[in-house]
C-alpha cells in the first residue's frame, strides 16, 4: 500500500498547479496517504530526486510547450526514482492541442521505472494568447480534475495497475526550434522584483528588470505577474503565433482522461 504521494509540477503561471493540486489532493485523501509537494518551477528548486519507495504515487504536472514536455525539465526527470512507484502524468495545454506531450511523458516516466496507471490532459489559458482558453482552468475543469483524482485512487485501491492507452505519436513531433525572443519592459516598471521571482529560468536582472538574459521560455510568467503591466512581447514571431491561435483555436476543448 502506498505511503506517500508526490505532487510534482512545473507551473510558471499557476495553471498547471491549479489542476494537479486537485488531482493529487483527491488521490491522497482517498488513499489516506501523505501529500508531498515538489515545485520544480524555480531554477533553484530543480533538479530534485522524487519517487521514493515502491508503492508510492507520483502525480507529475507540466505545461505543454509546442506539443512536447518542456525541455527545461529534462534534468529533473533524470533525477526521478520510480522503481515500483505508480505515476500519473498530467499535461496542461492552451486549448490548441497537447499533441505528443502526454505520450512522451508516459515514456519518460516508464524509462525511469515508474508504472503509469493513468494520465490526463487539461486546458489552461494559453500563455502567449490569453484569449485562447481564457479563464481556464475554470470550475468545471477543476471539478473534472478532482473527479479524475478520485477515479485514480479507486483504480489503485482495486490494485489495478494496468497502463492506459494514451493519445500521441511515436516518434514524437519535432520540438520547437530555439528562439531568442525576450520580453520588453515599459517605463511603468517599478522594480518591484515580482517578475524576477516568478521567472522559471532566473534570467531577469534584479537591479534592472528590463535586462533579460538568454534562455527565455516565453512562458509569460513575468507578463502575467506584473502588477503594472510593464512586461510584454511584441516580436514578429510572437505576434504571428498569437494571431494564429486566436484565429483558429477559440472553440472550447475539454479535458481528456486515460484510465
Amino acid at each position: 500500500m502506498a505511503q506517500s504521494l508526490y505532487n510534482v509540477f512545473f507551473s510558471p503561471t499557476g495553471t498547471t498547479r491549479a489542476v494537479v493540486d486537485k488531482v493529487a489532493d483527491a488521490i491522497a485523501a482517498d488513499l489516506d496517504i501523505s501529500n508531498i509537494i515538489v515545485n520544480l518551477t524555480q531554477p533553484t528548486k530543480r533538479p530534485v530526486a522524487v519517487g521514493g519507495e515502491a508503492g508510492n504515487v507520483l502525480v507529475f504536472g507540466f505545461p505543454v510547450y509546442g506539443g512536447r514536455v518542456p525541455a527545461v525539465l529534462a534534468d529533473s526527470i533524470k533525477k526521478f526514482d520510480g522503481e515500483g512507484v505508480y505515476a500519473i502524468p498530467v499535461a496542461v495545454y492552451g486549448n490548441r492541442d497537447y499533441d505528443d506531450a502526454l505520450v512522451e511523458a508516459v515514456d519518460l516516466l516508464t524509462a525511469h521505472g515508474f508504472k503509469v496507471v493513468a494520465a490526463g490532459a487539461f486546458i489552461g489559458e494559453h500563455s502567449m494568447a490569453p484569449r485562447v482558453g481564457e479563464g481556464r482552468p475554470d470550475a468545471a475543469d477543476l471539478a473534472a480534475a478532482e473527479q479524475f483524482g478520485h477515479d485514480v485512487a479507486a483504480k489503485l485501491a482495486q490494485e489495478n495497475y494496468e497502463r492506459p492507452q494514451v493519445k500521441g505519436n511515436r516518434p514524437y513531433m519535432d520540438a520547437m526550434a530555439p528562439r531568442d525572443d525576450r520580453p520588453k519592459t515599459t517605463d511603468a516598471c517599478t522594480v518591484c522584483g515580482i517578475c524576477v521571482k516568478r521567472c522559471p529560468m532566473g534570467i531577469i536582472d534584479a537591479e534592472d528588470p528590463a535586462k533579460i538574459g538568454e534562455g527565455c521560455l516565453q512562458c509569460n510568467a513575468c507578463v502575467k505577474s506584473c502588477p503594472v503591466d510593464a512586461k510584454y512581447f511584441d516580436d514578429e514571431m510572437s505576434l504571428k503565433i498569437k494571431a494564429m491561435l486566436e484565429g483558429n483555436f477559440m472553440a472550447r476543448r475539454e479535458p481528456e482522461l486515460f484510465l
